[in-house]
């Protein structure tokens, strides 16, 4: 591929946006790390979705308003982003985390390269199969740590079930962005819409807790938001411009970023098959890269 422009920015090579799609990662596992870390985590991803809605109203003034079947993708992305933002709290919430994260996430762009090809018509190469194929083994690898010799039915089926609705709010996104005249009106309405459903739902079931966030809480929540708008934005526009499948496969090295971030600001240990996930998941992207 050669050099990809936008109205908005100068023209971009490939290197640059996969880049783009790696600080993304970051910031996503900065901002789960966040929400993990506050008491009751539903509540924190609904205040946060909200915070994100509130900053985006203003700028709806200054996109165009979105029109014909980009509507449905939103509507489509509004019901399918708040439904795995409230299941996500309520995995934070009893912990089951270090189990599911790497499956559900590790799957997904599965999900994602059968649905682009098969929907969207995105061209992969052979390489590219290769390396979405390899980054899913160097991600599942970490599952392996946690489940051990035991495995957990019940939460394998709960994270087969994520990994598809994740694969499904990102076909959406990458669909709807693609189908806007101008790709920053749908990232704009997705982000403004996004967070009415989480705190309506909050609101009528946990309105103790809701209320009893402090401010310390409310200012990390604020900052978790602003990652992850600025994260998922970059998600979006990147899938306008790369092939969704590959966007999808790289961005899940945030699992990567999550024990790297833990390792230098938590002081926790790397383990060996931690630091093999890595190196495979890279070598994963490097395939992805040069197909």
């Amino acid at each position: 591929m050669g050099m990809i422009s936008s109205p908005f920015f100068l023209p971009m090579s490939n290197i640059s946006i996969f880049l783009l799609i790696l600080f993304a990662a970051f910031l996503h596992a900065s901002w789960n790390i966040i929400i993990k870390s506050i008491n009751n985590s539903q509540v924190a991803i609904a205040l946060q979705m909200l915070i994100q809605s509130i900053i985006f109203f203003p700028v709806l003034f200054f996109v165009p308003l979105p029109e014909g079947i980009t509507w449905i993708f939103l509507i489509l992305s509004l019901l399918l982003h708040s439904s795995y933002f409230l299941i996500l709290g309520n995995i934070y919430n009893r912990g089951d985390i270090t189990i599911t994260y790497p499956v559900f996430r590790g799957l997904a762009p599965v999900f994602v390269t059968i649905f682009s090809v098969t929907f969207l018509n995105d061209y992969i190469t052979f390489k590219g199969y290769v390396g979405i194929s390899i980054v899913v083994f160097g991600l599942l690898l970490l599952a392996k740590e946690n489940y051990k010799n035991k495995l957990n039915l019940k939460l394998l089926i709960i994270s087969i079930f994520v990994s598809i609705l994740i694969a499904l709010y990102t076909f959406s996104d990458g669909a709807g962005v693609r189908s806007a005249k101008n790709e920053f009106t749908f990232i704009v309405w997705n982000f403004f819409l996004g967070g009415w459903i989480t705190i309506s739902y909050v609101y009528l079931t946990q309105k103790n807790d809701l209320f009893k966030i402090r401010t310390k809480q409310l200012v990390l929540i604020t900052v978790a938001s602003f990652m992850s708008f600025i994260a998922y934005g970059i998600i979006v526009w990147s899938m306008n411009h790369q092939p969704i499948a590959y966007v999808s496969s790289i961005r899940e090295s945030s699992i990567i970023m999550t024990s790297l971030i833990s390792f230098i600001f938590l002081g926790e240990k790397i383990k060996f098959i931690r630091i093999l996930s890595a190196v495979i998941f890279f070598i994963g992207v490097y395939f992805i890269f040069n197909s």
